[in-house]
């Protein structure tokens, strides 16, 4: 389960610890009321970090980071993978602290989003 209850999480940001990170395929524990999300951004945004946090609980927030990865088409798109959500909404969070988006997970399912154009 993702650990939501500490500002700096750093479940998912492996990259500096890892620097084939991004490389291979990612495994993903989900099933229940535990689903994933795969977020879909820009190319300038990898490496950065991005918040989550359970809808209505601002303070709760965990992050991954953006990196380029591999599709199964062959080609490289910049993603944060978040690989343990419960079941309802998250707020994702821009660079400015503000709420970019907020999507709805559902245990046993990857969801997927993309970064909205006009957050930083």
């Amino acid at each position: 389960m993702a650990d939501t209850t500490h500002h700096h999480d750093h479940h998912a940001h492996v990259s500096a610890h890892n620097p084939g990170a991004g490389r291979g395929a990612v495994v993903l524990d989900i099933g229940g009321d535990v689903g994933a999300l795969v977020l879909h951004t820009r190319d300038d945004m990898v490496g950065r970090e991005i918040e989550i946090s359970p809808v209505g609980r601002d303070q709760e927030r965990s992050h991954v980071e953006v990196l380029p990865r591999r599709t199964p088409s062959g080609s490289v798109q910049p993603t944060a993978v978040y690989g343990a959500l419960r079941d309802g909404g998250w707020t994702l969070w821009d660079s400015d602290g503000a709420p970019a988006m907020v999507v709805v997970v559902r245990g046993g399912e990857v969801a997927e989003a993309t970064w909205p154009t006009s957050a930083s």
